[in-house]
C-alpha cells in the first residue's frame, strides 16, 4: 500500500518520512521527547518483552528502543506504506500495516505500547478507539504511552475556520487523563515538556500567524547547529526537573501520558 492508496493520509508520502526520520535523529525536540518516554517505561523493558509502536512512521523509536535494549521485541504498526517501505529499507524487521484502531496483534500479546502523536490526528472519537484497541493488545498490567499536543483546543471542530483546518487536536491534562481511565487504564505518571519553547511559539504566532504548512506537510526543521545544541541542553535539565516533581509542569507544548492497564 502507498500513501496514495485509500486510508493512508496523503500528506504522508516517501519524502515526508525521509524529513521526518533526519528530524527525529537530530533535532533537539525529538531527542527529547523521545528520552523522556523511554525513561518512563525503562521499568517494563525487562527481556523478552513486546513493545509495540502503534504509527512507527518511519521507525526511529522502535531503532532506539532495539539499541537500548537488544533483548526486547519491537513490533511497529502504521497506516503508510511509505512509511513502512522506508523503514523496512532502513533495517527495520516486525513491521506491519495497519491502523490505530484495528492493530493487526493478537490480544494480551504486548507489553509496552507507544502512540506517539496519533491521537490527535484521528478523526472525531476514533482516539478513544485507539485506546481501546490498545488496551486489547496489552497484556494484564502492561504500558500504554501516549505523547500528545498539550493545550486548549480552540479549532471548533467542524467549524473550524480555513486557516485552523488543518490543525491538530489538543488535549488538556484532564481530558487525556479521562481518556485513559475511561477505557480501562490507571494513570503512572504525566508529563509535559518544553514551557519556554511554547512560550517563544506563542509570541511568534501571534506576530506572523501559524508556522504550519499550508499543505498540511512536515513544515519543521533541524535548527542551526548552535541553536540546536542549546535547546538540546535547555530540554535536558526541562526534563530532569519534569521527571523528578511529583506534578506535570503547567505549561509546554506537549505531554507524555504513562498509563497501565487495569485489571
Amino acid at each position: 500500500m502507498t500513501s496514495e492508496q485509500p486510508g493512508a493520509p496523503k500528506i504522508l508520502t516517501a519524502p515526508y518520512y525521509e524529513r521526518l526520520n533526519d528530524l527525529e535523529r537530530r533535532h533537539w525536540w525529538c531527542r527529547s521527547v523521545r528520552r523522556a518516554a523511554l525513561a518512563l517505561v525503562e521499568p517494563a523493558m525487562c527481556a523478552g518483552a513486546v513493545v509495540l509502536d502503534a504509527g512507527c512512521g518511519a521507525g526511529g523509536l522502535l531503532e532506539a528502543v532495539a539499541a537500548r535494549w537488544p533483548n526486547i521485541r519491537a513490533i511497529g504498526v502504521d497506516v503508510s506504506g511509505d512509511a513502512l517501505s522506508y523503514a523496512r529499507a532502513r533495517g527495520l524487521r516486525g513491521l506491519a500495516f495497519g491502523s490505530a484502531t484495528e492493530l493487526p496483534v493478537a490480544a494480551e500479546s504486548v507489553d509496552v505500547l507507544f502512540s506517539n502523536d496519533v491521537l490527535q490526528h484521528l478523526p472525531e472519537r476514533e482516539d478513544e478507539r485507539a485506546v481501546i484497541e490498545a488496551r486489547r493488545v496489552l497484556k494484564a498490567d502492561g504500558i500504554l504511552s501516549i505523547r500528545a499536543s498539550f493545550g486548549v483546543d480552540r479549532s471548533g471542530g467542524a467549524s473550524r475556520s480555513p486557516a485552523t483546518r488543518g490543525l491538530h487536536r489538543q488535549y488538556r491534562l484532564e481530558e487525556i487523563e479521562d481518556l485513559a481511565r475511561r477505557n480501562g487504564f490507571r494513570v503512572e505518571r504525566h508529563l509535559v515538556l518544553h514551557a519556554l519553547p511554547r512560550l517563544l511559539a506563542g509570541l511568534t504566532s501571534s506576530k506572523h500567524g501559524s508556522a504550519q504548512d499550508s499543505g498540511g506537510g512536515l513544515s519543521t526543521t533541524v535548527p542551526a547547529a548552535p541553536v540546536n545544541a542549546l535547546m538540546g541542553l535547555y530540554a535536558r535539565v526541562e526534563d530532569f526537573v519534569a521527571m523528578r516533581v511529583p506534578f506535570a509542569l503547567p505549561s509546554g507544548d506537549t505531554q507524555i501520558l504513562m498509563a497501565r492497564k487495569a485489571s
